[in-house]
């Protein structure tokens, strides 16, 4: 994998809690906790992203929920619009 150097300011505790890790042998280095915690939010991030579609398509089968998201939708903007 090719890496990028970057530069960030994290809050002290987490910075301890990673260099802690790397003692304890649970990561190589703080920026390889660092990047293994990127890389699972990603991963976590695409899942919810798919479950979400998978959940709007099986809503948009469904007519009877269709029309009341719609509805929904419908009396959302008329309560933006009227403020």
């Amino acid at each position: 994998m090719n890496t990028k150097p970057i530069t960030i300011t994290v809050d002290e505790a987490v910075h301890r809690y990673a260099a802690e890790q790397v003692e304890l042998g649970r990561a190589r280095s703080v920026s390889a906790y660092f990047n293994e915690a990127a890389l699972h939010r990603m991963e976590t991030e695409r899942q919810a992203d798919v479950a979400w579609r998978t959940a709007v398509e099986k809503a948009n089968q469904d007519p009877a929920v269709v029309e009341r998201a719609q509805r929904r939708a419908r009396k959302a903007q008329e309560i933006l619009n009227a403020g």
